[in-house]
Formats: structure tokens, C-alpha cells, sequence
């Protein structure tokens, strides 16, 4: 009995001997395997640009404009009457001093002709006081003559000066007749030049405002319309928050609709000194060579105006979203690398860059919002 509990004990203490050896080996075996390290997060998808390289990058800002001619003049008459003959029709080119209009002036030939032919008869009697006042000199300076030589009278002398002084009071008065004919033949050639209408200028009829001859013209009635417009000038209203960023001198681009694939160049001429307390906006005027034989601009077309503040050429560009606290991501060998730029002209759409990035570089435009400088990212 005791040897068979002894048995069962010594069984027991050596099944708790196993148990415990396998329980070593199995923990040694453990601890001689590396615990494998966890893996690498994915790599972030991004999207990338290059920089565009452009030859003419221009700052600036645009603004609508009204085309107008650089001078325009309506024409009226001075006086009334009846339209004779109208010479020029819209379109026609005319010289400074050219004949327009004609109004009926026979009235005004016929009371020039009377003036011209009192004037002729009051130069005539001029001619004839003129001839007796140099006689009665002559007779004076004789008799003067004979009295110192005793040959004549003092009394004889004295009426020979009396008839000097009534030949000269004579000659002043033919003097001042002929002067006073003058001047009325001079006021009715005046009027009678009103009758005819001049261009002004050298340019362009814009209306003749459909006369015919027999019309009744009084003072106010336009007649014709001439307009420059070999240079017109594009009127732009400014508001006056961008006004600080105009300047005489300045280029202003112009296209529009009435001239199609064309882009014009102007010159900012004049800024009016004050803003229209109504709309806050100044006037500005661009004026714009419009020569030629086509002269494809006309006065009333609507443009768009975009005034250059600077350029620059062969300039690399980036969107502006790309620029984040100074600087961008650049995709290299699967990683992003942050680079500082620097920036020069900025536009709506896009910045040029001076320094940072090159062209054919890869920038990060799009994914990876938190992307910090090491991080690995793909792309397409």
C-alpha cells in the first residue's frame, strides 16, 4: 500500500516535471523569434503640375470702355436760311477748310456788291481830296515864295492857307468814308462767309442728319456731324479703389466684339482729378491709334480694356493654390519635398515664380492636404 502511494507520487512530480519543460521550450522558442515590424503607411495619392512656361506674363486689371472719337464736332449754321446745296454724305474724309454746306445767300452778294461799289466811289472822292489837298500845298508853299520876293500880298497868301485847311479837312473826311465803307463791306463779307459751312478739322462725317436742299437751317439746326477718329479714345470708368493703380503712361489692351481677333494697343492720356461721388468711379481715357486706310475702330463700339501694370517675359507660372506659407511640394523619387518660392507677378489664375521650382519640376496641386516634407505620395 505505501510503495503504491509512493508510486503515484513520484508519477506526479514527474508529470509536473514535463508539464513544466514544456512550457520552457515553448517560451525559449518564443522568445528566439523577432517580432515583425508594422507596415509602412500607403503612400499618399497626389495630383501634380509642372510649371507653364509663358513668353509675356502681364499684371494688370480689365474694365469695360466706350469707344469715342478723339474730337467731334456738330456743325450749325451762324444764320438762317434755306440749305443750297449739302457736298459731303457719312463717311466721307474732309480737310480742314473744306466746303460742307452751302446755304442760299444771293441776299447777302447783292448787299456785298452795293457796299463794294459805295467803297469804289468813296476811294474815288478820296483820290479826288487827295489831289486837291496836294494843290492847295503846292499853291501855298508858291505864294509863300512870291510874298518873300514882294511879288504877292500878304493877303493873297493867307487865302491860299485858308484853302489848304478846307483841302485837308475835305481829304480827312473822304479818309474817314472810304474807312467806314470799309469796315461795312468788311462786316457784310462776314456774314455773307456764314453762308457757307467748313470742316473744322481733318476727319470724318459721321451724319449729315438727311438735309436736302430747300431745308429751312435756323442757328441751332445741325447740319453735319465730323468726328477725328483717326486716334479714338476708350473711356473707362475706374472705381476708385483701383484708381491708386493707374498712371498716365500706362499700356491699356483693348478687344471686343466689333473687332474680332484683334487685340489693339492704347495709352492712358488722362485721368480726370476727381470721383463721381454717385457711382465712386473716375474716367479714365485710353487713347488708341486707329490710322489706316480699314480704320477698324468706330466711335460708339464697346471694348474691353485691360490696363498693364507690369510684365515680364519667359515667366514660369504656378496656380496660386499650389503656394502654401511660402512654399510648395515637389514630388522626387516617390517622396513629397517641400521647397520655398519666391514670388513675382501675381494674377487671378496664376503666379509667376522666380526661385524655388524649376521647369519640368512636379508639383503637388492637388491630395495630400496634410503632407509633410519625407512623406511618400504617387502620382499618375
Amino acid at each position: 500500500m505505501k510503495i503504491r502511494e509512493l508510486w503515484k507520487g513520484k508519477r506526479g512530480a514527474l508529470l509536473l516535471l514535463a508539464v513544466l519543460g514544456i512550457v520552457g521550450i515553448a517560451s525559449l522558442a518564443g522568445r528566439s523569434r523577432a517580432v515583425p515590424p508594422p507596415p509602412p503607411p500607403a503612400a499618399a495619392r497626389v495630383d501634380v503640375v509642372s510649371p507653364a512656361a509663358e513668353p509675356l506674363l502681364r499684371q494688370g486689371f480689365s474694365a469695360s470702355a466706350t469707344l469715342e472719337a478723339l474730337e467731334d464736332v456738330v456743325l450749325v449754321p451762324k444764320v438762317s436760311g434755306k440749305l443750297k446745296e449739302l457736298r459731303v454724305s457719312p463717311g466721307d474724309r474732309v480737310r480742314r477748310g473744306q466746303v460742307l454746306a452751302v446755304l442760299d445767300h444771293r441776299d447777302q452778294d447783292a448787299q456785298v456788291g452795293a457796299l463794294s461799289a459805295q467803297t469804289a466811289v468813296n476811294r474815288a472822292g478820296l483820290d479826288q481830296a487827295r489831289a486837291e489837298l496836294e494843290q492847295a500845298q503846292r499853291e501855298r508853299e508858291r505864294y509863300r515864295k512870291l510874298l518873300a520876293e514882294g511879288y504877292a500880298t500878304k493877303q493873297e497868301l493867307d487865302t491860299r492857307v485858308t484853302t489848304l485847311q478846307t483841302a485837308q479837312a475835305a481829304y480827312n473826311r473822304a479818309v474817314a468814308t472810304v474807312r467806314q465803307s470799309q469796315a461795312s463791306l468788311q462786316a457784310q463779307q462776314v456774314n455773307r462767309s456764314e453762308f457757307v459751312i467748313l470742316a473744322p478739322m481733318d476727319g470724318v462725317v459721321l451724319k449729315d442728319y438727311d438735309l436736302a436742299p430747300g431745308a429751312l437751317l435756323g442757328v441751332s439746326s445741325p447740319v453735319a456731324e465730323v468726328a477725328q477718329i483717326d486716334t479714338l479714345k476708350a473711356v473707362i470708368q475706374v472705381p476708385e479703389n483701383q484708381l491708386p493703380r493707374v498712371r498716365e503712361g500706362m499700356t491699356g489692351l483693348l478687344t471686343g466684339e466689333g473687332f474680332p481677333g484683334r487685340e489693339v494697343t492704347g495709352t492712358v492720356r488722362r485721368i480726370d482729378p476727381y470721383v463721381d461721388p454717385s457711382t465712386r468711379t473716375a474716367r479714365v481715357e485710353v487713347q488708341v491709334p486707329n490710322g489706316g486706310s480699314e480704320a477698324p475702330l468706330k466711335p460708339g463700339m464697346f471694348a474691353k480694356v485691360f490696363l498693364v501694370e507690369a510684365t515680364a517675359k519667359d515667366a514660369l507660372t504656378l496656380p496660386p493654390t499650389v503656394i502654401r506659407d511660402g512654399g510648395v511640394f515637389v514630388v522626387e523619387d516617390g517622396k513629397a519635398r517641400r521647397r520655398a518660392v519666391t514670388v513675382g507677378l501675381v494674377l487671378p489664375d496664376r503666379v509667376q515664380i522666380l526661385s524655388g521650382v524649376a521647369s519640368g519640376d512636379r508639383v503637388v496641386v492637388g491630395g495630400g492636404d496634410a503632407l509633410t516634407d519625407g512623406d511618400r505620395v504617387s502620382s499618375d
